[in-house]
């Protein structure tokens, strides 16, 4: 048992050792060598509550030639007012595509493919966003800038969560989405974030996405396979880290969220379920005997994996102050406090999340039941009033 703990401190301190190399590289300034014309496509359901933010930071951007193609499902949408406004402030710049119910995929996927025909001969590159996002004003500049240097064929990033509530669950979900996105980023094991993409309109033809997203529920990994399969390179620089802020109604709303998204993985990137799975059941564990040591006597161990999680906290909040500042360490700062004691939280029920995704094949997202069957077998079980 003894080597077994040691085994899993050796791996606790080089993940907080990769936690420090990407938080000290964080903050590079960018600057495009060009400005190509851009389109960012955003599927959208109702106006909730970050719509109206992501819309102030949308059109704030420090990028000269963009454009915006909004798509929904139906015209009686609520998000569709607000995105009129928008267009009767600056005509050419907003679209509108509606795109009907889904049959048998995705909404969000029924509604990109009907938005991939908005997309017009002058539009050099192509971006797509989630509608929960705060993107930065350099935001568009960093997603394009290794396209313009020809460094990669697809660019994404990761959200950060940033909690509105002090519920233990929405700083637990935190902790766990922060254990995914502070770690340096290897180009083999890069995958497409809906919520931050980007790709010359060339690449996105070659892609096909229209026959790729046939029956598909998660549109961005569909995409990261497709896109591995046709050897293009995918970049996904430290800096891109939109905010997103959020809300959660307790442990079984993050429960659900989090096995819908190890479920996607395991159908679309089995290979990487079967490293997540491994990862984090060794995670768990480690903290699982290291806490029985402590009860038996042993607290050497536990001493040293806490001291390890406040190393780990460090990094992160010198990783918020670099992309935020002091408003960042300010919004941040219950989470951070908070960090070490919901980092073993976080690992334990990460590790229950992915095994019940091992099992899972249906899944209610966006007030819409699908059952899951294969990569481009999805099923619309069932579909709640709209409110």
């Amino acid at each position: 048992m003894t080597t077994w703990l040691l085994a899993w401190l050796i791996t606790q301190a080089i993940a907080v050792g990769l936690i420090w190399y990407f938080a000290l590289g964080i903050g590079r300034g960018v600057a495009p060598a060009a400005t190509p014309n851009v389109v960012v496509i955003v599927a959208v359901k109702g106006d909730h509550d970050e719509f109206g933010p992501f819309l102030d930071h949308l059109f704030a951007q420090d990028y000269p030639s963009y454009r915006v193609v909004f798509t929904v499902e139906s015209a009686a949408d609520s998000a569709i007012a607000p995105i009129e406004r928008r267009r009767a402030a600056t005509p050419d710049r907003v679209d509108l595509v509606v795109a009907g119910l889904a049959s048998d995929q995705g909404q969000k996927v029924t509604n990109l493919i009907a938005a991939l025909d908005a997309i017009q001969a002058s539009d050099e590159i192509v971006v797509f966003a989630d509608s929960d996002i705060r993107p930065d004003r350099d935001w568009l500049a960093r997603l394009l800038a290794p396209l313009i240097r020809n460094e990669a064929d697809i660019v994404s990033g990761f959200s950060w969560l940033v909690a509105k509530d002090r519920a233990l669950s929405s700083f637990t979900l935190v902790s766990m989405a922060a254990t995914m996105v502070t770690v340096p980023r290897l180009p083999l094991l890069n995958a497409c974030w809906g919520g931050s993409t980007a790709l010359r309109r060339e690449r996105l033809e070659a892609l096909n996405l229209r026959e790729a997203w046939r029956g598909v529920l998660s549109d961005d990994l569909q995409m990261t396979v497709v896109a591995q399969r046709a050897g293009f390179t995918i970049a996904a620089p430290r800096e891109i880290l939109p905010r997103v802020y959020f809300t959660t109604a307790g442990f079984a709303d993050i429960a659900a969220d989090a096995v819908r998204w190890l479920m996607l993985f395991r159908v679309y990137m089995p290979a990487t379920f079967t490293l997540t799975l491994i990862g984090v059941s060794f995670a768990a564990l480690g903290w699982i005997a290291a806490v029985a040591a402590a009860l038996l006597g042993q607290t050497w161990v536990l001493g040293i994996a806490v001291a390890l999680t406040l190393a780990r906290t460090a990094a992160r909040a010198v990783m918020v102050a670099r992309l935020w500042g002091q408003a960042g360490l300010a919004e941040n700062r219950l989470y951070l406090l908070l960090d070490p004691i919901t980092t073993p939280i976080a690992a334990v029920l990460n590790a229950s999340y992915v095994w019940r995704a091992l099992f899972t094949r249906r899944t209610e997202w966006g007030g819409i039941t699908y059952e899951l069957n294969g990569p481009q077998q999805t099923k619309v079980l069932a579909r709640r009033p709209p409110a």
